[in-house]
């Protein structure tokens, strides 16, 4: 089951004529070049049959069917009788479980969280409404309210993405501790003058938030200003950050990220970002598996304890029990971690011809 935090739904509202259909093909063409999965769909606030009598489906409704489906070829055309209107987003939710966002156009009334397209002159028709979320208008001002004109699409779809589609997923760093064969905490080596911590952290924050460090030396990581937590159930590898990373975050997904890999770059993780919804698990694949550079969904909970319970601590025993997305890949660089003298050295290098 599609948990209700996924995907969101944003309603874009307003009088007939007034521009909605217009500015949901600007967001989704703008969305969708910014690497999203964006879904559209229409709302009409009349009550009427889709099926005609003697066809098929109208056929399958009067057996009993609680609901019907039509295959054409290009598309599926599903219908859901529904009255709450939880229940009416519910099968749309699930039909477009793979993407980042849906928008739909029109719900007036119902609809929680809403951004209202208002006509010159006019005055809006969700003034008050405590789920409005925005104005698109030439001329008209909301109090307390983001304002946007009809042609600034692109802030839109800024202000959409942050409170919307980035509100998804959160990220975590895996800071385990000093490294037994570099008998130093390899977080703190520098490079480029800087500690790799902070370079990953730095590389995170710019595309999820919040972003925790999970480690069972907190107080070596406060003066980085970011939210720091230990183990809930310390003893298991990689397992065990992983899993207090999914039970303490705010948001459906984590973006997991081992703290020593100084390579790392935003572009390194777009893939991973563009892929993971209605996954349990998204990860990156070469000749190894890379879990420690993956998105994991909160879904993945309960196989995570029942592994832990057993005593089996291989993440890749996870996979027979989830849906997984593998990302394959061929440049292996930004996976480049330090676990010995050699390593950091080689990294060190890389570092340099970059300057």
């Amino acid at each position: 089951m599609q948990s209700q935090l996924n995907p969101p739904i944003v309603h874009i509202v307003g009088r007939k004529g007034s521009g909605k259909t217009a500015l949901i093909v600007d967001l989704i063409r703008t969305l969708s070049a910014r690497g999203y999965r964006v879904a559209g769909v229409r709302h009409s606030p009349h009550t009427h049959s889709v099926d005609a009598a003697g066809t098929d489906t109208e056929t399958f409704k009067k057996a009993g069917a609680v609901g019907s489906a039509l295959i054409t070829a290009n598309e599926t055309d599903i219908f859901f009788p529904a009255i709450g209107w939880e229940e009416k987003c519910a099968p749309v939710r699930c039909a477009f479980y793979n993407c980042h966002l849906i928008l739909v156009e029109g719900g007036l009334q119902n609809s929680r969280e809403k951004i209202e397209v208002i006509p010159a002159g006019e005055k809006p028709l969700c003034a008050g409404d405590v789920n409005l979320r925005a104005v698109v208008s030439p001329d008209y001002r909301a109090y307390g309210l983001p304002s946007f004109r009809p042609d600034e699409a692109d802030r839109l779809c800024v202000f959409i993405e942050e409170h919307y589609i980035k509100a998804a997923i959160s990220g975590a760093i895996m800071a385990g501790g000093r490294s037994r064969r570099l008998g130093v905490n390899k977080a703190f080596l520098q490079i480029q003058g800087r500690p790799v911590i902070e370079r990953v952290l730095e590389t995170m924050s710019s595309l999820v938030s919040p972003v925790r460090i999970i480690t069972n030396s907190p107080g070596e990581y406060q003066y980085l200003g970011a939210e720091v937590a230990a183990d809930i159930r310390p003893g298991c590898g990689p397992l065990s950050g992983i899993h207090t990373a999914l039970s303490l975050s705010p948001t459906e997904y984590v973006l997991v990220v081992s703290c020593d890999l100084p390579l790392l770059t935003a572009d390194s993780l777009r893939p991973l970002l563009s892929e993971y919804p209605g996954f349990d698990i998204t990860m990156y694949k070469h000749t190894l598996f890379e879990p420690l550079c993956a998105i994991y969904r909160r879904t993945c909970l309960p196989a995570l304890e029942e592994l832990i319970d057993h005593g089996e601590y291989r993440i890749i025993d996870l996979f027979p029990a989830l849906t997984a997305k593998i990302i394959r890949v061929e440049n292996t660089e930004a996976f480049q971690n330090i676990n010995t003298q050699e390593d950091y050295e080689r990294v060190l290098k890389k570092t340099e011809k970059s300057l």
